[in-house]
């Protein structure tokens, strides 16, 4: 029996060799997976950083971008604050509306000044303006408004209503109407508009 083992020693080295190298591989098996298991998760995340660095690069370009177009804004705005005037004149206003509507031979008319309203960029101001008058001559009246804007002021009209007036005139070949509207005036806001980061 030693015979036969001796004379087998090689297979019997050769056997445990074998076992060695197939612990080996399994090993280096194992190392393999487990470095191509973090590989791809290095990809994962170099990815993600090239999609961060893409998305970075292209907020910095938006930003001047956006830059610019405030600037514009900024420029744009302050010229619309040169073309308004800088005061709203009570007296002025509610005498262009009554002389507008003595002219037409309009019956009691009433401009009544309201408060000043702050939006920032603006200041308005609100005038109800009451009348009787016929719808020609409200129509006239709203026309000499739009003239008004070749001055250089500003008017809005802001509502209207007109209604059947309850004089019980008769007489007239055209019917008598209630007109009620609000005028609404501009001026500019004085404040300084903050100058964007360079």
């Amino acid at each position: 029996m030693k015979d036969k083992l001796a004379s087998n020693i090689h297979l019997i080295f050769l056997v445990y060799a074998l076992m060695l190298g197939m612990d080996s591989y399994d090993q280096m098996n194992v190392k393999f997976e487990s470095a191509k298991a973090a590989l791809e998760s290095t990809n994962i995340k170099l990815n993600k950083i090239k999609r961060d660095l893409n998305k970075l690069k292209n907020f910095d370009s938006n930003l001047v971008d956006s830059k610019s177009r405030v600037r514009e804004v900024v420029k744009r705005i302050e010229k619309a604050q040169k073309q308004l005037p800088s005061e709203i004149n009570d007296a002025d206003v509610s005498g262009k509306l009554t002389q507008f509507s003595d002219d037409l031979k309009m019956l009691d008319p009433s401009p009544v000044p309201r408060i000043e309203q702050d939006f920032k960029f603006y200041i308005s101001k609100d005038y109800n303006f009451d009348a009787k008058g016929t719808f020609l001559q409200f129509l006239i009246f709203f026309e000499n408004l739009e003239r008004l804007g070749d001055d250089g002021r500003i008017l809005n009209v802001k509502y209207v209503r007109i209604t059947e007036s309850n004089t019980g005139d008769d007489r007239s070949r055209f019917k008598i109407l209630n007109l009620s509207t609000t005028v609404e005036a501009y001026r500019y806001n004085n404040f300084e508009v903050e100058e964007v980061d360079k």
